[in-house]
């Protein structure tokens, strides 16, 4: 399967940024399962598939609906002998039906799913629903779904019940169960309790009950996410009966390599399992992608609010020419912020009144989501979607357009693969946009991309993970880190009965020796030594966590929403009000919103927002101490902050009474920007956390929060050229 390169001329309309290269995707056709007498779920005479989902046909010519991947993957799971299965199979081409099939062919054999996004979890239930239709099931009585809203709805409903007592039921109550990895870590971290049924019951019952474990676009995480999920990977295993063999079963199309060598230095046996595709249409194989002209776009003196105003007319042609044919137009953009959804929403709905322009993000609430789902289906306007990660991961749009933001290589074949899935449209157009602050993206593309006239997807993905990935050294986090995420779960184990665990924690000691280079027992006084000392106290709250705090959260009440975000990206957009804890969850509550989901250990400020604004507010970072005082290149716990450039007030001092941990890497007072050669010297993700911060003597830094700090501690060796000093780590 080939795609088409070439150099472009810069058409007129590119002023302020500068468009390289322009690349035609050709269609890909996935190669169904051979079917009776070759299908590896043995089916010899009658296809089991078909005969039980006879709304399943197969395509013309073939006796089975599943693609060759799809059927590997169940006979895996089912009859094989991996410990852990990766499906890799491409964005679009069914890998959650590959995954389901176990459950919906044995109604007996129960799966827990575990999505990212809360939109994902809703999103799969109604997939659930479908695919339970299909096989003549009641998704009613063996679906459920689960996340933190949920758990506290269910707390309050029931009559002297706790999130532990729900949880069990949950888990023991249907086959399927629909929830996050969230769930799944802390529950194998011993963070629900019950003292009237003992700390170690969850847990347990976690490693019992289900036959898979699906981890559905994984990638998306980090290395302090692996390496938790490893651990917990490891804990399961070693807490069963060896009366069946448990599995866990990985969906993406962009795995981790080192991830999957980290999952085998552990003793897993791992079975990759892959998609088999070409590019013209073949016997055999059946169309899951068209063909898509893919252009990346180097935003150097503007941002992507600048570019779209830029490209409005072409926008509004690339709609119409569907609309002109008898097909309304749909697009999507996807952006990288919640504040920044919010402001392209508004600035296309000015610039494009012909066209029903929706946001789609974590604060539109359940009930407008649906409605913009039903104009994407059924009007007869053109409609354009801006979207946030809400929309990023699995969820399916039927559109033409797709206009996005990029970030980590995964997120970026992710988001390509929203595009193309659906036939119906004349032309399919995606626009990459690179932000100008990570040169090396543009050059890396172009290193592995080259002169070439054509390159396949293979190709192009690889190209992609060479250009946007964060370096190897991100390995460097798991031999820093990893082996004290163990002591850690090896800490909450003991806190009951500490020889009931002794056997288990030998056993998991025994599989996790190999991959962390460190003496595992020889850590556990370095972990009680750590509650000595702040630094070492706020460290281990951060390793305990799974999906960590990267920045300055902020708890925001927007309307009828509330959710978390990046104080620092949330107010250059909004004039706010800053309110107390109570009385931000006393306005959630009325919405079915818990406690749990807004932890007060890692919110710094709550906010309720009074309005939106379209101009951004430059603001700045302070700390009112001096460069004598502040530590740099090792971890600290940072306070006396304050916020400059915002006209309200109340803004400026929110964070006065805080301490951060933080990691600090001295920088050059100017230019403004001078704290990004941090992020090319380490090849930084553009979503990486990386603030500018001033002291009292106007010293700057380049400065990171909570888990992106244990990041850059993990990788100080290669920031010496930031400092005058030899540093080290002053927890240790």
């Amino acid at each position: 399967m080939t795609t088409t390169f070439q150099i472009l001329r810069l058409p007129y309309y590119y002023r302020d940024f500068q468009s390289i290269v322009k690349i035609q995707l050709e269609p890909l056709y996935s190669e169904l399962n051979p079917g009776l007498g070759s299908c590896p779920l043995g089916c010899k005479q009658v296809c089991i598939v078909y005969q039980k989902a006879p709304g399943l046909k197969p395509p013309k010519g073939s006796s089975c609906p599943l693609s060759s991947h799809q059927a590997k993957t169940c006979a895996e799971v089912i009859y094989g002998s991996a410990d852990i299965v990766f499906n890799t199979s491409a964005t679009g081409d069914g890998k959650t039906l590959g995954a389901n099939l176990p459950t919906l062919l044995d109604s007996g054999f129960r799966t827990m799913g575990l999505y990212p996004t809360i939109e994902l979890v809703e999103d799969q239930r109604e997939q659930q629903v479908n695919y339970h239709n299909l096989f003549n099931l009641d998704a009613g009585e063996r679906v459920d779904r689960l996340y933190g809203a949920e758990l506290s709805r269910r707390v309050q409903q029931a009559e002297k019940s706790s999130k532990f007592e729900e949880l069990l039921l949950a888990i023991e109550q249907k086959p399927v169960l629909l929830t996050n990895p969230d769930i799944f870590h802390y529950i194998t971290h011993y963070q629900y309790q019950n003292p009237a049924l003992g700390r170690d019951l969850l847990p347990m019952a976690l490693a019992e009950w289900p036959d898979l474990w699906v981890f559905d676009e994984f990638p998306i995480f980090g290395p302090h996410q692996e390496t938790a999920a490893l651990n917990s990977m490891t804990l399961i295993r070693r807490s069963q009966d060896d009366s069946r063999q448990r599995k866990f079963l990985f969906t993406s199309a962009t795995p981790k390599v080192d991830f999957i060598s980290q999952l085998q230095q552990a003793d897993f046996k791992v079975k990759e399992i892959e998609g088999v595709y070409v590019n013209q249409e073949t016997p055999g194989y059946r169309q899951i992608l068209q063909s898509v002209e893919l252009e990346f776009v180097e935003l150097k003196d503007t941002d992507t609010s600048g570019w779209l105003s830029e490209m409005v007319v072409q926008i509004q042609s690339m709609l119409d020419a569907e609309l002109d044919r008898g097909t309304p137009g749909r697009g999507l953009i996807i952006v990288n912020s919640v504040a920044k959804s919010g402001l392209v929403t508004r600035l296309l709905e000015k610039l494009l009144p012909n066209v029903i322009v929706r946001e789609v993000s974590g604060r539109i609430d359940s009930q407008k989501r649906r409605e913009t789902k039903d104009e994407l289906k059924n009007s007869r306007q053109s409609v354009l979607v801006v979207g946030t990660s809400a929309v990023d991961v699995g969820v399916d749009f039927r559109i033409h357009l797709l206009i996005f933001e990029a970030s980590d290589s995964a997120t970026v074949v992710q988001r390509l693969g929203r595009l193309g899935r659906h036939s119906g449209f004349n032309n399919y157009r995606a626009f990459i946009l690179i932000p100008g602050h990570t040169p090396w993206v543009m050059a890396r593309l172009q290193e592995k991309i080259g002169d070439a006239e054509t390159v396949d997807r293979t190709q192009l993905n690889g190209a992609i993970a060479n250009a946007f990935d964060s370096p190897k050294e991100f390995s460097e986090y798991r031999k820093r880190w990893g082996a004290l995420q163990v002591q850690g779960m090896f800490y909450r184990m003991t806190r009951e009965n500490r020889k009931v665990s002794q056997a288990l924690r030998d056993s998991m000691r025994e599989d996790l020796q190999g991959l962390y280079s460190k003496n595992l027992k020889s850590l556990e006084n370095q972990w009680y030594g750590m509650q000595n000392s702040d630094v070492g106290k706020a460290t281990q709250e951060e390793l305990l966590r799974f999906r960590g705090s990267s920045s300055l959260q902020a708890a925001v009440w927007d309307n009828n929403s509330f959710y978390t975000y990046d104080l620092l990206r949330l107010l250059p957009y909004a004039f706010v009000e800053v309110i107390d804890r109570n009385t931000f969850l006393q306005a959630a509550s009325n919405f079915n919103r818990g406690e749990e989901e807004f932890p007060e250990n890692y919110i710094q400020v709550y906010l309720k927002i009074q309005e939106w604004v379209d101009e951004r507010f430059e603001l700045n970072l302070h700390c009112n101490r001096k460069s004598s005082e502040i530590k740099y290149c090792e971890l600290n716990l940072i306070d006396k902050l304050s916020l400059s450039g915002h006209p309200q007030s109340n803004v400026i001092n929110c964070l006065q009474k805080k301490r951060l941990l933080a990691f600090l890497v001295p920088v050059r007072e100017k230019p403004g920007n001078s704290h990004w050669e941090i992020s090319r010297t380490l090849k930084l993700s553009p979503l990486f956390g990386l603030y500018r911060l001033i002291d009292a003597d106007e010293q700057a830094y380049g400065c990171a929060f909570h888990q992106d700090a244990l990041l850059l501690e993990a990788l100080k060796w290669r920031l010496k050229k930031f400092t005058r000093h030899r540093f080290e780590s002053s927890i240790f």
